[in-house]
Order: C-alpha cells, then sequence, then structure tokens
C-alpha cells in the first residue's frame, strides 16, 4: 500500500523535520511560538468574533453568513479528517501539543480565513497596488502560521501543506456555492 509518491512525500516530511531540528535558534523558536500563537483556536476565535461584528457593524450580512459557515465547515473537515487518518506529531517537537498531526488545523483555518478576507474586501480596493499589497500580506500571514508549525517540530511539511490546499478547497467551494446560490441582496 505505499506507493512510490506516499514514501518520496515521507521521505520529504523526515528530512524538512530533521533540517528544522538541527537548525533552530532560540530567536527563530521564540519567533515561531508567537506566529503560531497567531493562529491558535483561541487567537481565531477571537478573530473570528471581531471579523463577524464588523460584517454587522457595516450590514454586510451576506459576508458574514459566508464567513460563519465556511470557518465551521474548515473546522469540522479538519477534525473529520485528523480523526479518520489519526497521524501521530512528529517526535521531539519543540512545544508541548497533543492531538493528531495530518492535516494542520492551523494552516488549514489561517488559509481560509485569509482567502475569506480577502474575497469580502477585494471590490473594496480600488487601487490595484494597494490590492496586491494587501492580498500578498493577507498570504504572507497564512504562510507565515503555516509554516512556523514545521519550524516548531508540530507538524509535517505535508501536514501544512494538505492544510492549505483544504483552505484552498472550501474557500473556493464556499465563493462558488455562495457566488452561485445565494444574492447578495437575500441575506439581508
Amino acid at each position: 500500500m505505499n506507493s512510490p509518491l506516499l514514501l518520496l512525500a515521507t521521505k520529504l516530511d523526515l528530512n524538512v523535520i530533521h533540517f528544522f531540528q538541527t537548525s533552530t535558534s532560540d530567536f527563530g523558536i521564540k519567533l515561531a511560538i508567537v506566529v503560531s500563537n497567531i493562529g491558535s483556536p483561541q487567537s481565531f476565535l477571537l478573530l473570528t468574533i471581531a471579523t463577524a461584528m464588523l460584517f454587522w457593524l457595516y450590514k454586510k450580512p451576506y459576508y458574514l453568513v459566508q464567513f460563519l459557515v465556511t470557518l465551521g465547515a474548515g473546522g469540522l473537515t479538519v477534525y473529520v479528517m485528523k480523526r479518520l487518518i489519526a497521524r501521530p506529531r512528529p517526535v521531539e517537537a519543540l512545544i508541548d501539543i497533543s492531538g493528531y498531526s495530518f492535516p494542520s488545523g492551523h494552516a488549514t483555518i489561517a488559509t481560509l480565513f485569509c482567502c475569506l478576507i480577502m474575497f469580502a474586501y477585494k471590490d473594496h480596493i480600488k487601487n490595484l497596488f494597494t490590492r496586491l499589497l494587501f492580498i500578498i500580506i493577507l498570504a504572507s500571514i497564512a504562510l507565515a502560521i503555516s509554516f512556523s508549525r514545521v519550524y516548531l517540530s508540530v507538524h509535517y511539511l505535508s501536514d501544512v501543506v494538505v492544510g492549505i490546499l483544504v483552505g484552498l478547497l472550501i474557500a473556493s467551494i464556499s465563493v462558488f456555492v455562495f457566488e452561485n446560490f445565494f444574492k447578495k441582496e437575500e441575506l439581508k
């Protein structure tokens, strides 16, 4: 059942973990912990509440509903995948953590959150340079949160890559469904 692709991914995962475990610095670990904590469930809960309040305050119920439904679907997807696959975390993690490794919940939710914010505000930023900068900043935040997990050796590279892909897939499905089956006027 070990396909050549799976064997290659496992070898790459082990090489990346070994690289980070042998080349971390105290500053790098502290920085990765801060970045990783930005993507923690507690932080994203607070960010979700704040964002939902902004959508409500600025009378954007369409985006509020999409945001909450999609993040809920993302969280549920990660939970189910972790239980079904039950991949143990890498040994010798640099921080204490429990639970399963695959896929990375931090990577999935960070990607999903940032994609939804990009989608909700893309039309409000008229200047092309500013819009591009907005997208780059949000993508950088999601990537930094995602790869901080590999740096701290609490996830394999494949956990994070699949987490990002799951986040992108769910965000894409959400945008497709909401744009094609719900009218913004219906959710007011």
